[in-house]
């Protein structure tokens, strides 16, 4: 049995690695196209560093204010640990997910807060599905934002975009999650009667034990007080990222499309990175910028030494920066990596 379970994973793995690698190949190439390097490196070079590095601070200052509000999701359940806990563990999972597949550094972030301030692993984990459910629905709020207050060129691309669609996504899973939220007795109850029915009736304990542990980390979204905190604390995460791109905008000349037009860049990116690649989001991320500030007529190497810029704050500096909180934390914490692998290999 465990064999088999071992050889699905590494196919799983191997399914995924092909997946991601061809959409990172299709995105980057489309991205790219005739764009000169020479003319990207030569608009790098007269970037304004104060511009990015504020840029940089207010991508800093947008993990402090997860880590907020991780800590609001996490205590209508149960103990959130440490503010000092979550921060490391959100830099830990970034970091993680920059150079690993995406849903390692977000289970790594929960398997730090697990391991070091003993939070409930599958409530921490739960507390993450509401913590992008709350993303996703600012994340669209601020792409509608320019295009309902007429802030964008007619010949807007934007307008091809399936805007009903995909509003009809997001609420859609909204509601499924707050029934789950709102019914975590009788969705577990049903789980287990499932479970019966198909087989599992051995595994019924560890399939209860984890819908449940999962559920209650959505209980906060049934809380109104709590809900309306986090979804404040989500408007000012989101906003800080905004801050970013529209500084980063500033560092390069790029002035037409202003904070809505930074919020507008953010948000395509944002869903374009859900789309599985490689490590680093390398791809959608060069794809979502270049595709949002078309609409502008922008140089097309300017826009891609723009992304440039971005990724290194973001998914070169924050490595490091997980790196040195690794390494600090080590102090205390001997093989705290080896816990993560091991917990994740379980995991799966």
């Amino acid at each position: 049995m465990t064999s088999i379970k071992a050889a699905l994973s590494a196919k799983q793995r191997w399914i995924y690695l092909f997946f991601g690698t061809t959409v990172t190949v299709i995105l980057l190439s489309w991205a790219l196209r005739d764009v000169s390097l020479i003319a990207v490196w030569n608009t790098l070079k007269v970037a304004r560093p104060e511009w990015l590095f504020l840029g940089w601070i207010a991508y800093l200052a947008s993990y402090w204010v997860r880590a907020w509000r991780w800590g609001t999701l996490l205590t209508a359940t149960c103990d959130p640990g440490r503010f000092k806990t979550r921060l490391s563990a959100i830099f830990i999972g970034f970091g993680v997910s920059s150079v690993l597949p995406a849903y390692l550094g977000e289970f790594a972030r929960a398997t730090v807060l697990s391991r070091l301030d003993q939070v409930p692993l599958n409530a921490a984990i739960g507390s993450l599905f509401a913590e992008r459910l709350l993303d996703v629905g600012i994340v669209f709020l601020f792409l509608l934002l320019p295009i309902w207050f007429g802030q964008l060129p007619h010949h807007s691309n934007f307008s091809q975009l399936p805007i009903g669609w995909i509003g009809s996504v997001i609420v859609m899973i909204w509601i499924a999650f707050l029934i789950g939220a709102s019914y975590p007795n009788q969705i577990t109850n049903l789980a287990e009667h499932i479970s019966k029915i198909i087989g599992l009736g051995r595994f019924r304990t560890q399939i209860t034990s984890a819908i449940s542990g999962f559920l209650s980390g959505l209980t906060a979204l049934k809380q109104p007080r709590r809900s309306f905190t986090a979804l404040l604390e989500t408007v000012l995460v989101w906003g800080l990222n905004g801050i970013t791109y529209w500084s980063g905008l500033i560092a390069f000349g790029i002035l037409a499309p202003g904070f809505p037009g930074a919020l507008l860049t953010q948000s395509t990116t944002a869903l374009a990175i859900a789309i599985p690649s490689t490590p680093g989001y390398v791809g959608p991320f060069e794809a979502g910028i270049r595709f949002s500030l078309s609409v502008y007529d922008i140089p097309v190497p300017v826009v891609i030494a723009y992304a440039v810029a971005l990724r290194f704050i973001m998914y070169v500096t924050i490595p490091i920066i997980a790196g040195i909180v690794v390494g600090i934390l080590s102090l205390s914490t001997p093989n705290l990596g080896a816990l993560i692998i091991k917990s994740s290999g379980n995991k799966h």
